[in-house]
Protein backbone atom coordinates (compact mmCIF):
# COMPACT_ATOMS: atom_id res chain seq x y z
CA UNK A 1 0.00 0.00 0.00
CA UNK A 2 1.61 3.56 -0.40
CA UNK A 3 1.99 6.09 1.20
CA UNK A 4 1.51 9.65 1.46
CA UNK A 5 -1.96 9.75 -0.04
CA UNK A 6 -4.62 11.17 1.81
CA UNK A 7 -8.62 11.79 1.20
CA UNK A 8 -7.57 15.15 0.18
CA UNK A 9 -5.15 14.47 -2.32
CA UNK A 10 -7.30 12.23 -4.13
CA UNK A 11 -10.22 15.05 -4.29
CA UNK A 12 -8.19 17.39 -5.61
CA UNK A 13 -7.13 15.21 -8.56
CA UNK A 14 -10.63 14.06 -9.29
CA UNK A 15 -12.00 17.77 -8.85
CA UNK A 16 -9.32 18.59 -11.69
CA UNK A 17 -10.22 15.24 -14.08
CA UNK A 18 -13.81 16.80 -13.33
CA UNK A 19 -13.21 19.98 -14.59
CA UNK A 20 -11.00 18.89 -17.23
CA UNK A 21 -14.07 17.24 -18.47
CA UNK A 22 -12.98 13.95 -18.12
CA UNK A 23 -14.12 11.19 -15.93
CA UNK A 24 -12.49 10.26 -12.66
CA UNK A 25 -11.65 6.41 -12.26
CA UNK A 26 -9.21 5.03 -9.47
CA UNK A 27 -6.49 5.22 -12.65
CA UNK A 28 -6.81 8.14 -13.78
CA UNK A 29 -6.54 9.76 -10.16
CA UNK A 30 -3.10 7.54 -9.77
CA UNK A 31 -1.97 8.96 -12.80
CA UNK A 32 -2.54 12.72 -12.41
CA UNK A 33 -1.41 12.01 -8.63
CA UNK A 34 1.66 10.05 -9.53
CA UNK A 35 1.37 7.17 -6.49
CA UNK A 36 -0.95 5.53 -4.47
CA UNK A 37 -2.69 1.96 -5.29
CA UNK A 38 -6.12 1.28 -5.86
CA UNK A 39 -6.90 0.03 -2.72
CA UNK A 40 -5.95 3.28 -0.93
CA UNK A 41 -7.20 5.72 -4.06
CA UNK A 42 -10.57 3.92 -4.23
CA UNK A 43 -12.29 4.40 -0.68
CA UNK A 44 -11.39 7.93 -0.97
CA UNK A 45 -12.73 8.17 -4.69
CA UNK A 46 -16.21 6.61 -3.31
CA UNK A 47 -15.99 9.48 -0.58
CA UNK A 48 -15.59 11.66 -3.43
CA UNK A 49 -18.66 10.47 -5.31
CA UNK A 50 -20.72 10.15 -2.17
CA UNK A 51 -20.12 13.89 -0.97
CA UNK A 52 -20.40 15.49 -4.89
CA UNK A 53 -24.12 15.99 -4.72
CA UNK A 54 -24.16 18.13 -1.26
CA UNK A 55 -21.01 20.27 -3.13
CA UNK A 56 -23.02 20.68 -6.44
CA UNK A 57 -25.86 21.84 -4.05
CA UNK A 58 -23.70 24.30 -2.04
CA UNK A 59 -22.11 26.14 -5.49
CA UNK A 60 -25.58 26.83 -6.63
CA UNK A 61 -26.43 28.74 -3.19
CA UNK A 62 -28.23 26.10 -1.17
CA UNK A 63 -31.24 25.04 -4.10
CA UNK A 64 -32.99 21.75 -3.23
CA UNK A 65 -33.21 20.80 -7.28
CA UNK A 66 -30.85 18.48 -8.69
CA UNK A 67 -30.75 18.54 -12.69
CA UNK A 68 -31.29 15.01 -13.63
CA UNK A 69 -28.61 15.52 -16.09
CA UNK A 70 -26.35 16.06 -13.33
CA UNK A 71 -27.84 13.29 -11.71
CA UNK A 72 -27.66 11.12 -14.36
CA UNK A 73 -23.83 11.41 -15.52
CA UNK A 74 -22.64 11.35 -11.33
CA UNK A 75 -24.64 8.04 -11.38
CA UNK A 76 -23.15 7.00 -14.52
CA UNK A 77 -19.42 8.04 -13.40
CA UNK A 78 -19.71 6.43 -10.39
CA UNK A 79 -21.00 2.90 -12.02
CA UNK A 80 -18.24 3.57 -14.40
CA UNK A 81 -15.19 4.19 -11.56
CA UNK A 82 -16.60 1.26 -9.11
CA UNK A 83 -16.39 -1.38 -12.32
CA UNK A 84 -13.02 -0.12 -12.86
CA UNK A 85 -11.92 -0.33 -9.54
CA UNK A 86 -13.62 -4.00 -9.28
CA UNK A 87 -11.70 -4.99 -12.55
CA UNK A 88 -8.42 -3.48 -11.26
CA UNK A 89 -8.93 -5.48 -7.76
CA UNK A 90 -9.86 -8.16 -9.63
CA UNK A 91 -6.76 -8.21 -11.73
CA UNK A 92 -4.60 -7.81 -9.00
CA UNK A 93 -5.96 -10.62 -6.88
CA UNK A 94 -5.62 -12.94 -9.70
CA UNK A 95 -2.10 -11.96 -10.36
CA UNK A 96 -1.24 -12.06 -6.68
CA UNK A 97 -3.03 -15.64 -6.23
CA UNK A 98 -0.63 -16.78 -9.01
CA UNK A 99 2.13 -15.71 -7.81
CA UNK A 100 1.37 -17.05 -4.52
CA UNK A 101 1.35 -20.33 -5.89
CA UNK A 102 3.85 -20.11 -7.94
CA UNK A 103 5.86 -19.29 -4.03
CA UNK A 104 4.48 -22.41 -2.58
CA UNK A 105 5.35 -24.78 -5.47
CA UNK A 106 8.54 -23.33 -5.21
CA UNK A 107 8.66 -23.35 -1.03
CA UNK A 108 7.57 -27.10 -1.65
CA UNK A 109 10.23 -27.84 -3.91
CA UNK A 110 12.70 -26.50 -1.31
CA UNK A 111 11.30 -28.14 1.50
CA UNK A 112 11.60 -31.52 -0.38
CA UNK A 113 15.68 -30.53 -1.35
CA UNK A 114 16.27 -29.37 2.08
CA UNK A 115 14.46 -32.89 3.78
CA UNK A 116 17.21 -34.74 1.50
CA UNK A 117 20.06 -32.22 3.09
CA UNK A 118 18.91 -32.47 6.18
CA UNK A 119 19.28 -36.56 5.69
CA UNK A 120 22.84 -36.37 4.51
CA UNK A 121 23.69 -33.77 6.85
CA UNK A 122 22.52 -36.23 9.88
CA UNK A 123 24.66 -38.98 8.34
CA UNK A 124 27.41 -36.95 7.64
CA UNK A 125 27.13 -35.33 11.60
CA UNK A 126 27.03 -38.74 12.99
CA UNK A 127 30.22 -39.82 11.37
CA UNK A 128 32.00 -36.03 12.49
CA UNK A 129 30.51 -36.87 15.97
CA UNK A 130 32.05 -40.33 16.08
CA UNK A 131 35.52 -38.54 14.93
CA UNK A 132 35.10 -35.65 17.71
CA UNK A 133 35.10 -38.03 20.42
CA UNK A 134 37.69 -39.94 19.13
CA UNK A 135 39.79 -36.57 18.63
CA UNK A 136 38.58 -35.26 22.14
CA UNK A 137 39.76 -38.51 24.15
CA UNK A 138 42.87 -38.12 22.84
CA UNK A 139 42.71 -34.24 23.57
CA UNK A 140 42.15 -35.18 27.02
CA UNK A 141 45.40 -37.92 27.17
CA UNK A 142 47.27 -34.66 25.55
CA UNK A 143 45.15 -32.82 28.73
CA UNK A 144 46.43 -35.16 31.21
CA UNK A 145 49.80 -35.30 30.03
CA UNK A 146 50.06 -31.03 29.84
CA UNK A 147 48.51 -31.19 33.66
CA UNK A 148 51.24 -33.38 35.03
CA UNK A 149 53.73 -31.27 32.97
CA UNK A 150 52.25 -28.38 34.40
CA UNK A 151 52.78 -29.63 38.03
CA UNK A 152 55.92 -30.54 37.31
CA UNK A 153 56.62 -26.81 36.56
CA UNK A 154 55.32 -25.51 39.45
CA UNK A 155 57.29 -27.83 41.34
CA UNK A 156 60.63 -26.28 39.64
CA UNK A 157 58.75 -22.90 40.13
CA UNK A 158 58.93 -23.92 43.84
CA UNK A 159 62.09 -24.84 43.79
CA UNK A 160 63.22 -21.56 42.20
CA UNK A 161 61.29 -19.42 44.64
CA UNK A 162 63.31 -21.32 47.47
CA UNK A 163 66.66 -20.60 46.25
CA UNK A 164 65.60 -17.31 45.66
CA UNK A 165 64.98 -16.92 49.32
CA UNK A 166 68.14 -18.65 50.34
CA UNK A 167 70.12 -15.62 47.79
CA UNK A 168 67.88 -13.58 49.47
CA UNK A 169 68.70 -14.67 53.31
CA UNK A 170 72.98 -14.69 52.22
CA UNK A 171 72.33 -11.18 50.94
CA UNK A 172 70.76 -9.83 54.53
CA UNK A 173 73.14 -11.96 56.31
CA UNK A 174 76.26 -10.28 54.35
CA UNK A 175 74.72 -6.89 55.26
CA UNK A 176 74.32 -7.60 58.70
CA UNK A 177 78.22 -8.81 58.32
CA UNK A 178 78.88 -5.69 56.54
CA UNK A 179 76.79 -3.50 59.60
CA UNK A 180 79.16 -5.27 62.54
CA UNK A 181 82.03 -4.53 60.73
CA UNK A 182 81.32 -0.65 60.40
CA UNK A 183 80.42 -0.61 63.94
CA UNK A 184 83.54 -2.77 65.30
CA UNK A 185 85.84 -0.54 63.02
CA UNK A 186 84.48 2.87 64.63
CA UNK A 187 83.87 1.21 68.30
CA UNK A 188 87.46 -0.27 67.74
CA UNK A 189 89.37 2.18 66.41
CA UNK A 190 91.63 3.15 68.93
CA UNK A 191 92.85 -0.05 69.74
CA UNK A 192 93.16 -0.75 66.14
CA UNK A 193 96.85 -1.53 66.10
CA UNK A 194 96.36 -4.05 68.96
CA UNK A 195 93.58 -6.19 67.32
CA UNK A 196 94.67 -5.89 63.72
CA UNK A 197 95.81 -9.64 64.21
CA UNK A 198 92.57 -10.51 65.45
CA UNK A 199 90.88 -8.71 63.32
CA UNK A 200 92.89 -9.98 60.07
CA UNK A 201 92.12 -13.23 61.63
CA UNK A 202 87.99 -12.73 61.84
CA UNK A 203 88.70 -11.07 58.48
CA UNK A 204 89.72 -14.20 56.75
CA UNK A 205 87.10 -15.66 58.34
CA UNK A 206 84.54 -13.43 57.36
CA UNK A 207 85.71 -13.14 53.53
CA UNK A 208 85.92 -16.98 53.69
CA UNK A 209 81.82 -16.76 54.48
CA UNK A 210 81.60 -14.12 51.81
CA UNK A 211 83.51 -16.55 49.82
CA UNK A 212 80.98 -19.45 50.50
CA UNK A 213 77.87 -17.53 49.98
CA UNK A 214 79.35 -16.53 46.70
CA UNK A 215 79.62 -20.07 46.10
CA UNK A 216 76.24 -20.70 46.95
CA UNK A 217 74.57 -17.92 45.13
CA UNK A 218 76.37 -19.04 42.25
CA UNK A 219 75.35 -22.57 42.55
CA UNK A 220 72.02 -20.76 43.20
CA UNK A 221 72.41 -19.53 39.77
CA UNK A 222 73.25 -22.73 38.37
CA UNK A 223 70.07 -24.29 39.49
CA UNK A 224 67.85 -21.38 38.33
CA UNK A 225 69.87 -21.68 34.73
CA UNK A 226 68.95 -26.06 34.84
CA UNK A 227 65.54 -25.61 35.84
CA UNK A 228 64.66 -23.23 33.58
CA UNK A 229 66.30 -25.49 30.23
CA UNK A 230 64.53 -28.29 32.25
CA UNK A 231 61.03 -25.78 31.79
CA UNK A 232 61.69 -24.96 28.51
CA UNK A 233 62.50 -28.62 27.54
CA UNK A 234 59.15 -29.44 29.16
CA UNK A 235 56.94 -27.18 26.97
CA UNK A 236 59.03 -27.79 23.69
CA UNK A 237 57.89 -31.87 24.68
CA UNK A 238 54.45 -30.40 25.36
CA UNK A 239 54.10 -28.29 22.06
CA UNK A 240 55.15 -31.58 20.48
CA UNK A 241 52.18 -33.54 21.63
CA UNK A 242 49.94 -31.12 21.03
CA UNK A 243 51.19 -30.83 17.46
CA UNK A 244 50.61 -34.95 17.55
CA UNK A 245 47.21 -34.58 18.57
CA UNK A 246 46.02 -32.36 16.00
CA UNK A 247 47.88 -34.57 13.26
CA UNK A 248 46.06 -37.22 14.65
CA UNK A 249 42.84 -35.37 14.70
CA UNK A 250 43.57 -34.68 10.84
CA UNK A 251 43.91 -38.34 9.91
CA UNK A 252 40.70 -39.11 11.66
CA UNK A 253 38.99 -36.79 10.07
CA UNK A 254 39.99 -37.93 6.39
CA UNK A 255 39.75 -41.48 7.24
CA UNK A 256 35.56 -40.40 8.04
CA UNK A 257 35.84 -38.62 4.64
CA UNK A 258 37.03 -42.11 3.30
CA UNK A 259 34.80 -43.82 4.80
CA UNK A 260 31.81 -41.91 4.33
CA UNK A 261 33.29 -42.36 0.35
CA UNK A 262 33.41 -45.98 0.73
CA UNK A 263 29.61 -45.63 2.17
CA UNK A 264 28.52 -44.04 -0.80
CA UNK A 265 30.31 -46.87 -2.91
CA UNK A 266 28.78 -49.89 -1.37
CA UNK A 267 25.19 -47.86 -1.89
CA UNK A 268 25.62 -47.67 -5.50
CA UNK A 269 26.43 -51.28 -5.76
CA UNK A 270 23.71 -52.26 -3.13
CA UNK A 271 21.20 -50.48 -5.82
CA UNK A 272 22.64 -51.81 -9.05
CA UNK A 273 22.36 -55.48 -6.59
CA UNK A 274 18.51 -54.48 -6.43
CA UNK A 275 17.88 -53.41 -10.32
CA UNK A 276 19.63 -56.54 -11.24
CA UNK A 277 17.41 -58.92 -8.76
CA UNK A 278 14.14 -57.04 -9.86
CA UNK A 279 15.07 -57.42 -13.56
CA UNK A 280 15.37 -61.26 -12.60
CA UNK A 281 12.47 -61.61 -10.99
CA UNK A 282 10.60 -59.99 -14.53
CA UNK A 283 12.31 -62.57 -16.23
CA UNK A 284 11.39 -65.48 -13.84
CA UNK A 285 7.74 -63.79 -13.87
CA UNK A 286 7.49 -63.87 -17.75
CA UNK A 287 8.46 -67.39 -17.80
CA UNK A 288 6.38 -68.70 -15.50
CA UNK A 289 3.28 -66.63 -16.91
CA UNK A 290 4.78 -68.46 -20.51
CA UNK A 291 4.96 -72.07 -18.66
CA UNK A 292 1.86 -71.64 -16.97
CA UNK A 293 0.03 -70.93 -20.69
CA UNK A 294 1.76 -74.07 -22.03
CA UNK A 295 0.73 -76.48 -19.73
CA UNK A 296 -2.92 -75.21 -19.77
CA UNK A 297 -2.98 -75.71 -23.75
CA UNK A 298 -0.62 -79.18 -23.00
CA UNK A 299 -3.44 -80.05 -20.18
CA UNK A 300 -6.47 -79.20 -23.50
CA UNK A 301 -4.67 -81.01 -25.74
CA UNK A 302 -4.77 -83.85 -23.22
CA UNK A 303 -8.32 -83.99 -22.52
CA UNK A 304 -9.12 -83.93 -26.65
CA UNK A 305 -6.78 -86.84 -26.87
CA UNK A 306 -9.13 -88.61 -23.62
CA UNK A 307 -12.21 -87.63 -25.28
CA UNK A 308 -10.85 -89.14 -28.30
CA UNK A 309 -9.90 -92.18 -27.00
CA UNK A 310 -13.24 -92.57 -25.16
CA UNK A 311 -15.09 -92.21 -28.48
CA UNK A 312 -12.88 -95.16 -30.40
CA UNK A 313 -13.38 -97.55 -26.95
CA UNK A 314 -17.21 -96.64 -27.05
CA UNK A 315 -17.38 -97.34 -30.76
CA UNK A 316 -15.04 -100.84 -30.91
CA UNK A 317 -17.82 -101.56 -28.26
CA UNK A 318 -20.53 -100.86 -29.94
CA UNK A 319 -19.22 -102.62 -33.17
CA UNK A 320 -18.11 -106.10 -30.92
CA UNK A 321 -21.72 -106.20 -29.41
CA UNK A 322 -22.96 -106.02 -32.47
CA UNK A 323 -20.91 -108.61 -34.17
CA UNK A 324 -21.91 -111.07 -31.38
CA UNK A 325 -25.42 -110.89 -31.43
CA UNK A 326 -25.19 -111.57 -35.38
CA UNK A 327 -22.74 -114.01 -35.03
CA UNK A 328 -20.71 -112.93 -38.16
CA UNK A 329 -17.26 -112.21 -36.94
CA UNK A 330 -15.92 -111.30 -40.41
CA UNK A 331 -18.49 -108.10 -40.69
CA UNK A 332 -16.44 -106.19 -37.84
CA UNK A 333 -12.98 -105.19 -39.62
CA UNK A 334 -15.23 -103.93 -42.85
CA UNK A 335 -17.45 -101.85 -40.44
CA UNK A 336 -13.95 -100.91 -38.64
CA UNK A 337 -12.36 -100.30 -42.11
CA UNK A 338 -15.21 -98.28 -43.84
CA UNK A 339 -16.93 -96.49 -40.56
CA UNK A 340 -16.79 -92.71 -40.69
CA UNK A 341 -17.44 -92.32 -36.89
CA UNK A 342 -13.78 -94.06 -36.22
CA UNK A 343 -12.02 -92.92 -39.16
CA UNK A 344 -13.35 -88.70 -38.01
CA UNK A 345 -11.54 -89.04 -34.48
CA UNK A 346 -8.54 -90.73 -35.70
CA UNK A 347 -7.84 -87.72 -38.22
CA UNK A 348 -8.70 -84.86 -35.55
CA UNK A 349 -6.25 -86.85 -32.95
CA UNK A 350 -3.41 -86.44 -35.32
CA UNK A 351 -4.08 -83.38 -36.23
CA UNK A 352 -3.81 -82.66 -32.86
Amino acid sequence: MATGVKEADVWAAADALLHAGEQPTIEKVRLHLGRGSPNTVGPHLKNWFRGLGMRLLAEQGGANDIPQAVTRAVSQVWETALAAARNECTAEVASERKELATAQAALEADRAALEQERGRLRVRESDLEAATRFAQDQAAAAETRLQAIEQQMRENAQALKDAYSQLAGTRDQVAALQQVLQAAHTTHQDSLMAAEARHTAHERRWLGEIDGHRQALKRAQEELVRLQKASDITATQHRHELNQAHAASSVQTQRAMKAETEMQTLKAQLEAGAQAARAVETRWESASSQLAVQIDTLRHQLQTKDRQMELLMQGKARRTSRSVSKGDRKVVPSVAKHSPLIKSPSRKHQST
